[in-house]
């Protein structure tokens, strides 16, 4: 029966008359502005939905006046209706740069979904295409994992309504970019298609990617990415090169792009320069006012070996802006290419940067909080040790005892042998591991300490150890632990009941501040 669908709607449209559109709503930026990913951004633009249960947008257009092609970016996972950054910040960031108008938007799963993303394509093609700067004409649907079915869906429909000369529809894509595709239940793929997918995916076999492209004939294309897995966050920077492979796969289908044209603006704050020897940068988020404003510190997590300034910890910008916080996401360097001193280092060194110039960036330099999640969790509970002047420390699902976590140092990919260079796990290495445990430190000269961490997630025992460890040093710490809760904050939205992290985490953070 499914099969038979598009039919029927073509078949509809040739012959019933067309239904009146729905009035255009408002460019409309509602709510916590501070959390945007780039400069200029408008966000939580209701598009659809009720006012109880709305349906909402963030769109980052240019401070110029050129015509430009819109990226839209979807996230996969469960929980896409808010936490719209979620999962694809490296995706928003690279076609913003490109010079693409880029929007990330609510949608619910299908059939919903095909009409949430046909809603937003009109308010933002359609609508306020004029406002925006947007050439109708050249859109780009960009989905990550789950996205990529509604994604393609969604276009297919709207190339079945244009041959149905429904003048009240957007236009169809000019392309969709299937990132990561999960494609169980995907419809035939009827627009020019890019698919970017890991040679090394386990859960979608790249076997499968190449089949469903050649199924679908000249118009798709698949882009492998050699060695990678399965979600595109998780991808090493020697993977990387596939962004400037999908640009130029795109070129020909939305012409010439005008560069980057961000307005001026001393609340968001790009790719600023705190380690030029090795080109480190970080990203500011500063609420309005002259200041000194506190700030959360984020260091994202990757395994040491991936992520960046706008990966993982996207869930945290909003969370501070809310309550009147700047926040501060800072780059390290990633192993293999150092150790994971020299990790320690370049956080440290941020820091240094942050109160060093706090007059000119509007920071309180007395009142700076260092979180870091997964990996990250480890390099900022190991910096508390010596940053003892901050206001805090919070350390999401984070390894504490490397020693624990060694692995079988003849192989490339154990921890020892990653992070150290370790091959044989004898006296000295082990005294190495140690010594970057914060395990091993903890003592009742810390800064406050907050541990949070689901239960389903195996690091949790390692939370619980150090807990133990910091209360029988005298230490200052406090724990969460989210009943049933996975890996990773930005899968935290999937469920309302582990979606309190949020209020819990703000309270703390905001008690810590206090002057």
């Amino acid at each position: 029966m499914q099969k038979l669908l598009p039919l029927v709607w073509l078949s509809c449209l040739l012959g019933c008359a067309p239904a009146q559109a729905e009035p255009c709503l408002p460019l409309q930026p509602r709510g916590t502005q501070g959390g945007a990913l780039m400069p200029g951004g408008l966000m939580n633009v209701r598009f659809g939905g009720t006012a109880r249960t709305p349906l909402a947008l963030d769109v980052y257009p240019h401070a110029d006046s050129a015509m430009r092609p819109l990226a839209v970016v979807l996230r996969g996972g469960r929980g896409t209706v808010g936490e719209r950054s979620s999962y694809v910040g490296q995706l928003v960031e690279l076609f913003a740069d490109a010079g693409y108008v880029v929007a990330t938007a609510d949608y619910r799963a299908v059939p919903d979904g095909v009409d949430d993303l046909t809603a937003a394509l009109r308010l933002l093609t359609m609508c306020h295409a004029a406002a925006l700067h947007v050439d109708q004409y050249k859109v780009v649907l960009v989905a990550e994992d789950s996205a990529a079915v509604p994604a393609a869906s969604v276009s297919a429909r709207l190339r079945e309504l244009r041959l149905g000369r429904f003048g009240g529809a957007p236009a169809p894509p000019v392309a969709t970019v299937l990132i990561g595709a999960r494609t169980t239940a995907m419809p035939p793929l009827t627009q020019p298609t890019v698919i970017v997918h890991g040679s090394a995916d386990t859960e979608v076999p790249i076997a499968g990617i190449r089949t469903l492209c050649a199924t679908a004939g000249p118009s798709c294309q698949v882009v492998e990415v050699e060695d990678a897995s399965h979600r595109v966050e998780n991808w090493w920077p020697s993977q990387w090169g596939y962004k400037s492979r999908l640009l130029a796969a795109l070129a020909p289908l939305v012409g010439p792009i005008q560069p980057p044209a961000w307005p001026s603006t001393a609340s968001v704050r790009k790719k600023v320069t705190f380690d030029a020897a090795h080109g480190l940068t970080l990203d500011l988020r500063v609420p309005p006012g002259g200041g000194p404003h506190p700030a959360v510190v984020l260091v994202h997590g990757g395994g040491w070996e991936a992520g960046d300034r706008v990966t993982y910890v996207a869930p945290i910008f909003d969370l501070a802006a809310a309550r009147g916080l700047a926040s501060v996401s800072v780059d390290y360097r990633l192993t293999p290419s150092v150790s994971n001193r020299e990790q320690v280092e370049d956080v440290a060194a941020a820091l240094r940067f942050l109160r060093d110039q706090a007059a000119s960036l509007r920071l309180d330099p007395r009142r700076l909080v260092l979180v870091g999640e997964s990996a990250s969790g480890q390099i900022v509970a190991h910096l508390a040790s010596t940053e003892r002047d901050l206001a805090g420390v919070i350390s999401f699902y984070g390894v504490y005892d490397l020693e624990a976590m060694a692995g079988d140092p003849s192989s490339p990919r154990s921890l020892a042998r990653r992070l150290f260079g370790i091959t044989q796990l004898d006296d000295s290495a082990r005294r190495q591991l140690r010594a970057f445990s914060p395990l091993h430190h903890a003592s009742k000269e810390l800064p406050p300490l907050l541990l949070i961490a689901g239960t389903a997630d195996r690091l949790v025992v390692q939370q619980r150890a150090y807990v133990t460890a910091l209360e029988a040093a005298g230490a200052r710490v406090e724990s969460i632990e989210i009943e049933g809760a996975p890996h990773g904050m930005e899968a935290w939205h999937e469920e309302p009941r582990w979606r309190r992290w949020k209020q819990q985490v703000g309270d703390w953070i905001v008690k810590r501040m206090a002057k």
